[in-house]
């Protein structure tokens, strides 16, 4: 009897729209990073570069550093970007590039200097994985995300990049606010 009742509860709670999601597991790198098929994967990694191809699409640029095994990073993989309207949005708007925060691989940054991806980790001084950082037309840093966020929050972070809170000088969590405010039909 007892097995009757979990598929039925089950598929009740499908049609409300309220069942788990079975992301399932979200695909690998060679290097042990996971990904995401709508991410950026023909790069040789000279950023500048791939800013200029970014913004000639009418995009910016988000730079994505995970390690291998990170379970903060699968999460992110699986949770958030499960979520349509969060793919979406950040599909829409940027082009996203992956860096393996130990990996060897040859990178240019900004100022055309030669790196690997770990000497540019630790040059940006990035300690949490994942760490999302949002880049300005010029290179420049507009916004950083450390660690995992989850997905209303995480979406919140591009629309605040794209509303050009950073550039307005508006701390994030007050731009939150506003933004919750306007959702609730309030003025601020």
């Amino acid at each position: 009897m007892r097995r009757v009742y979990f598929p039925l509860l089950f598929l009740c709670a499908s049609m409300l729209g309220i069942a788990p999601s079975f992301a399932g597991d979200a695909p690998l790198r060679s290097d042990g990073i996971h990904t995401q098929p709508w991410m950026k994967s023909l790069s040789f990694l000279d950023l500048k570069e791939d800013l200029a191809e970014a913004q000639a699409k009418g995009k910016g640029l988000v730079i994505l550093f995970e390690q291998p095994g990170c379970g903060s990073c699968k999460r992110l993989h699986e949770e958030n970007f499960s979520q349509k309207d969060l793919v979406s949005y950040i599909t829409e708007h940027f082009d996203v590039l992956q860096i393996n925060m130990f990996g060897d691989n040859e990178v240019t940054d900004f100022a055309g200097n030669v790196t690997s991806e770990r000497e540019l980790t630790q040059d940006l001084l990035i300690n949490f994985s994942p760490t999302t950082i949002f880049y300005g037309n010029g290179g420049e840093e507009l916004f950083r995300v450390p660690g995992y966020l989850k997905p209303y929050f995480y979406q919140s972070a591009f629309e605040y990049v794209v509303d050009g809170g950073p550039q307005k000088k508006i701390l994030f969590p007050r731009w939150l606010k506003a933004k919750r405010d306007r959702l609730e039909g309030k003025s601020s």
